[in-house]
């Protein structure tokens, strides 16, 4: 789909979102459907989510709902006396800083309790997700090198009429995460090469660089749920078994362990998982939440919670609370 029939769909679905914020109809069919939404955020403060528009969302579920812990909602799911309302649980995955410095005060000043997802390896490193760097390098990349990568790694690109180079790098960042692990980092040395003189800009900082212990250890636990997100983020369904196994219970080891606290609760990278994945976290950990669209009850698989994307604006924000 080109640019141009994108923006047009855009500007449909935003006026059928906003109208239905305005008139009350997204709220009314929210609290006529009570079951859990467990809503899925990543970084705060840039385009994917302003400041302002998150400190709308979280206003907006303050007045509205009831914002309940990730613990308090597996409690009701396993309790056969208790019922969900139209309870909301608030979950931040990657560890980025701006969780700490953007999201936590808004989350503190309504007291909305959370849960981050974090990688202790990428703390210990303070390296950005590897998504996040190389999608920042190739889109510092020219049409003809964005061609010539394609080329290199057999990767089929649209023509650029009608597509501008977000489109061609999100294809190419896609095809990297269906890569067996050895495959994707040859391919991630090779933009490297191409854009050896790229530096993060402040901007871009604020919007991938990863938490410290010193920020994650002064979250109150009492308010924020620290969970585990792998070691260092690998695509777990591209990695050996025995690799596997060492991302999930190594990161809960070493989160304890700096923490002095429970780390109970697991995040699949990507929301790639498999049988043999799900069995693994199963012996690690008391729950895990994938990144499959739809809302968390009785009877639902605690090792495969559904989730709710976060949105950039409030309109589609509580359109996904009755439509995730």
């Amino acid at each position: 789909m080109n640019s141009a029939i994108k923006a047009l769909k855009h500007t449909i679905s935003d006026t059928v979102h906003d109208v239905s914020f305005k008139t009350g109809i997204s709220r009314y069919k929210t609290l006529r459907s009570p079951s859990a939404r467990v809503i899925m955020f990543h970084g705060i403060g840039g385009p994917d989510c302003p400041a302002d528009i998150f400190e709308s969302q979280m206003r907006y579920l303050k007045e509205n709902y009831p914002v309940i812990s990730l613990k308090k909602a597996l409690a009701v799911s396993s309790d056969i006396n208790d019922k969900f309302r139209t309870d909301v649980v608030l979950t931040f995955d990657d560890g980025l800083r701006n969780n700490f410095t953007t999201a936590y005060p808004i989350l503190s000043r309504y007291q909305l309790p959370a849960t981050f997802f974090v990688c202790p390896g990428l703390i210990e490193s303070q390296k950005w997700q590897w998504v996040y760097e190389i999608e920042q390098r190739l889109l510092i990349c020219s049409e003809i090198d964005l061609e010539s990568i394609g080329k290199l790694f057999n990767i089929v690109l649209p023509t650029t009429k009608g597509n501008n180079s977000r489109d061609i790098v999100e294809i190419l960042i896609d095809h990297m995460k269906t890569m067996e692990t050895e495959h994707r980092m040859k391919f991630e040395n090779t933009i490297r090469a191409l854009t050896k003189n790229f530096e993060a800009t402040s901007l871009q900082r604020d919007s991938f660089d990863t938490m410290n212990w010193d920020e994650l250890c002064s979250l109150p636990p009492d308010l924020v749920t620290i969970g585990s997100h792998t070691v260092n983020h690998p695509i777990l369904t591209k990695i050996p078994y025995e690799e596997m196994r060492y991302q999930i219970k190594e990161s809960r080891q070493w989160l304890e362990k700096r923490l002095n606290r429970p780390v109970e609760y697991f995040c699949y990278p990507n929301g790639n998982y498999d049988a043999s994945i799900v069995s693994v976290v199963a012996e690690n950990y008391k729950s895990a939440v994938s990144t499959n669209p739809g809302f968390f009850d009785h009877g639902d698989d605690v090792y495969q919670i559904n989730r709710i994307p976060a949105a950039d604006s409030l309109p589609l924000f509580a359109w996904r609370m009755f439509r995730p």
